[in-house]
């Protein structure tokens, strides 16, 4: 337990400033870069379908096509964005949502947590501040269902960890948010196997056999309210059977060395890292609030792991599928704190732990952009005006958004459907794209535009700052 006499301000104080600084660097640097990932769009555009009344699960020949194959909560977690007023604004918003599910849950942890309580505010902060310097980069940059599935299932395993014995409304928050979490993401599923296996080793069978009936009551009103939305038949088709006709990649060995870092930070250290404890026998206890959420966490790790290489070996699968270590990061950070006494080593520690992190943020630490990079958006802009209601942004549904006043289909969507073998008929595919087309535009780093070969027509390309223009070829004077 960390004792407030042998806290040293100085020293602490440095650390909390160090890792403060650098956390909103960091997150300051992926506010301005979220505009310029098209993914964000496509990820925002199922909201807009919803909020404008439109299916965001349609059916085989319906539309607009989305890229959206995951549970409805990530679409209600980005309904506020739809309120914006601009392409630019909506993505701003979307970020800010991105970031509050990626940290609000660690902060509720960090500065909710019993064991570090005689630690001080200090202490605590610099807790959270740390955690948003490990976590991983595209994390912040890129918003996936993935991230609204992690928050909720770190909740879920808190509350369950918080006593030895959880009380009856412990169990029913957590099975609210554990039922939230795999209507984020299907793969959350898995984090059961991992709460019952804690339950069962800890608070016994009754507490297990409670669980359960709080998740199968909760888990039978969210079904009920989904496919009273959005129909069974739409849900079944894009949550179960299209995500299981993806194929997996064809060189599956290409695949594993494809993010090699990712790999190594996110799996193979932490894995030698739990090893190592093991065999050291310093494995926390499971006397302790701390302790139990570690042992919960590490469970949970373990169950994530092998559905997460799973769908990483899958074609569109990367590292955001790694929720393991998601979940160990908060779980090994409170355990390490809570047995930390604070002598002048311990916060020497602290101190290195804070400069190794704020060293591997190094690139987003010394760059500072003085605005976000909206640009492109500004090119769109004169492109539209210049193609009224006639020019289809295929990775950018959101600019035709505000420029048509309707979505259209997002390529990603589209290709989802052909990798998962369904056809798609000329007029389905058309139907949802602007009646007037004049001009298909792409991000100018598109080398390989899906979509193309599905308007032959448009087989004339002009480079502009920023997008690839596609248009029909001017026809030669007098001909027909």
């Amino acid at each position: 337990m960390i004792r407030s006499d042998t806290i040293s301000p100085r020293i602490i104080f440095l650390a909390l400033l160090g890792a403060a600084a650098a956390s909103l660097l960091c997150l300051w640097v992926a506010w301005c870069e979220f505009p310029v990932y098209s993914w964000n769009e496509a990820r925002l555009a199922p909201a807009f379908a919803l909020r404008h009344g439109l299916n965001p699960y349609p059916p085989l020949g319906g539309g607009p096509l989305s890229t959206w194959i995951y549970g409805p909560v990530g679409i209600l977690v980005n309904l506020p964005a739809t309120f914006a007023a601009s392409t630019a604004d909506a993505l701003h918003f979307a970020s800010l949502i991105n970031f509050a599910v990626l940290i609000l849950p660690l902060a509720f942890i960090f500065l909710r947590a019993k064991d570090l309580r005689l630690g001080g505010p200090t202490v605590r902060w610099w807790a959270l501040a740390l955690a948003v310097l490990l976590i991983p980069r595209p994390n912040l940059v890129l918003q996936v269902a993935d991230h609204a599935a992690i928050a909720f299932g770190l909740l879920s395993c808190w509350w369950l960890a918080r006593d030895s014995q959880p009380t009856t409304a412990q169990l029913a928050i957590a099975a609210v948010f554990c039922v939230s979490a795999v209507w984020s993401k299907q793969i959350a599923v898995f984090l059961v196997a991992a709460q019952f296996a804690h339950l069962f080793l800890r608070a016994g069978r009754s507490a297990a056999v409670k669980y359960f009936l709080w998740l199968a009551l909760f888990g039978l009103i969210s079904a009920v309210l989904a496919v009273w939305a959005f129909g069974w038949e739409n849900l079944w088709l894009n949550l179960v059977v299209i995500p299981g006709r993806l194929p997996w990649a064809d060189d599956l060995a290409a695949r594993l060395i494809m993010r090699p870092w990712a790999l190594v930070a996110q799996i193979g250290l932490p894995s030698a890292g739990l090893i190592v404890l093991w065999i050291g026998k310093l494995w926390p206890k499971g006397e302790t609030e701390s302790g139990r959420f570690f042992q919960l966490t590490v469970l949970a790790y373990v169950a994530m792991l092998p559905v997460g290489m799973a769908a990483f070996l899958k074609i569109g699968g990367d590292t955001n599928l790694f929720h393991s270590w998601d979940y160990l990061l908060p779980g090994a950070l409170l355990a390490w704190l809570a047995a930390e006494k604070l002598t002048l080593r311990s916060q020497l520690r602290m101190l290195g732990v804070t400069v190794l992190a704020i060293a591997l943020r190094r690139t987003d630490v010394i760059s500072f952009p003085s605005k976000p990079f909206t640009s492109h958006l500004d090119a769109a802009t004169k492109l539209v005006t210049a193609y009224p209601h006639a020019v289809w942004f295929p990775r950018n549904p959101i600019i035709t958004y505000y420029a048509d006043g309707e979505l259209w289909h997002s390529e990603d969507g589209v290709q989802t459907r052909f990798l998962a073998d369904y056809g798609l008929r000329v007029a389905d595919f058309r139907r949802h794209l602007p009646r007037n087309l004049q001009a298909v535009a792409y991000p100018s780093v598109v080398e390989f535009p899906f979509a193309m070969p599905l308007l032959s027509e448009f087989n004339q390309s002009t480079k502009l700052p920023f997008w690839t223009l596609h248009t029909r070829a001017a026809r030669p004077p007098g001909k027909p």
